[in-house]
């Protein structure tokens, strides 16, 4: 009889990372059933889709709120699916809100439990992990600092690779000279990206601030200021909050390209900042929330394990590149750290050679395998 595996995951980045195991676990076992909760890359690699995460896209403790009716319906219909369709195991990406709680549903169901990408439980909500011990069979961890931390309190943790290296490697050896030419850029002109999030309200919080520091950049340094710009946020969006002053600057909807055709980065703090750290990119990192949200934050995080917000700071276990965080998140603050970046040669060199160790750290010596491949093995061998 065909293996069994339901999947959920709950965001546009667990969607992606589970699809490339998925798509992993139909090349080792093509006759697997997969079905669950995911979006357009986990249908793509052929998953019977229960619930797209379209319906359910939210930010930040107080929004989570607004959403609550609907992960009541959510969790009652994954539950219903576990119940008929019986998996053989349930791997959970991510998303933690949800997934630790329908861990313990799908364990007291007599389910396997697979975790992949561990909630960041040493930064806050420590008490998460008595739930992964006793719920999750295994945990596949992308930060190597967590499989020691995880198994310290008992948890089966294994670090596989991160799986960013998958992504990055497709640019790595892109011409920055064809991109530069491609998005109508002149040659050797040095750019300075700004990545102010992918969700509206990230935007609508730093959107403003990075404008100015850009329309600054571009006047003292001649430097060509380029933003990111999801591909789930129409351009307008970045005129209704910045006005006419928008059309000045060009927008990217590629992350990975614009950050390889970089000089310099100012990023909001999370994965973009990882992706910066593994091509080299010196950048400034930056996180703005709501005063609300910030409070409830500052009351959770937890020092002990981890001081950084930066992921690049967090992989290599020191401070590399600047972190402005909330009231610090100022013009004047940002153009200050860039400029230092554009005239110091040598500090941009030093940041420049800390950041290249990055991919080094997050490699996972298994061949020519990647992180999605090994996790697929791992899951197989355990069904």
């Amino acid at each position: 009889m065909a293996k069994k595996l339901m999947v959920i995951a709950g965001e546009a980045s667990g969607d992606l990372h589970a699809s490339k195991v998925i798509c992993a676990l139909k090349r080792l076992n093509p006759e697997i059933e997969i079905f669950g909760v995911g979006g357009e890359k986990m249908k793509r690699c052929g998953v019977d889709l229960i619930y797209d995460i379209s319906e359910i896209a939210v930010i930040g403790f107080v929004d989570v709120f607004k959403g609550y009716v609907k992960f009541i319906e959510l969790k009652d219909l994954c539950e219903s699916a576990l119940i008929e369709r019986k998996p053989d195991g349930v791997l959970l990406v991510d998303y933690p809100g949800f997934n630790l709680r329908f861990a313990r549903f799908a364990k007291k169901n007599g389910i396997k439990v697979f975790y992949y990408i561990a909630p960041q439980v040493w930064a806050w909500g420590r008490g998460r992990v008595k739930v992964l011990k006793k719920f999750v069979d295994k945990l596949f961890v992308i930060f190597k600092f967590e499989e020691s931390f995880f198994k310290s309190y008992g948890v089966e943790a294994e670090f596989v690779g991160h799986p960013l290296l998958e992504d990055i490697a497709k640019v790595e050896n892109l011409d920055v000279d064809f991109l530069l030419s491609k998005y109508g850029i002149e040659p050797n002109r040095e750019v300075v990206s700004f990545f102010p999030g992918s969700r509206i309200g990230e935007i609508r919080l730093m959107f403003n601030t990075m404008l100015e520091v850009g329309k600054i950049l571009k006047e003292k340094f001649g430097v060509e200021v380029v933003f990111s710009r999801a591909k789930t946020i129409c351009e307008d969006e970045f005129f209704k909050i910045g006005g006419e002053d928008v059309k000045f600057f060009k927008f990217v909807d590629e992350p990975h390209a614009l950050l390889k055709m970089s000089k310099v980065a100012v990023v909001k703090s999370g994965t973009t900042s990882l992706e910066a750290g593994i091509l080299g990119i010196p950048m400034v990192v930056c996180y703005k929330t709501s005063a609300l949200n910030y409070f409830i934050g500052k009351l959770l995080v937890k020092k002990d394990v981890i001081e950084s917000i930066a992921l690049p700071n967090i992989v290599l276990g020191k401070e590399v590149v600047p972190e402005l965080i909330q009231n610090d998140f100022t013009v004047q603050r940002v153009f200050e750290l860039v400029k230092r970046y554009l005239e110091d040669e040598k500090f941009f060199s030093e940041v420049r050679g800390e950041l290249l160790k990055i991919k080094e750290i997050l490699k996972f010596d298994f061949g020519y395998k990647t992180t999605s491949e090994i996790v697929a093995e791992k899951i197989l061998s355990m069904l």
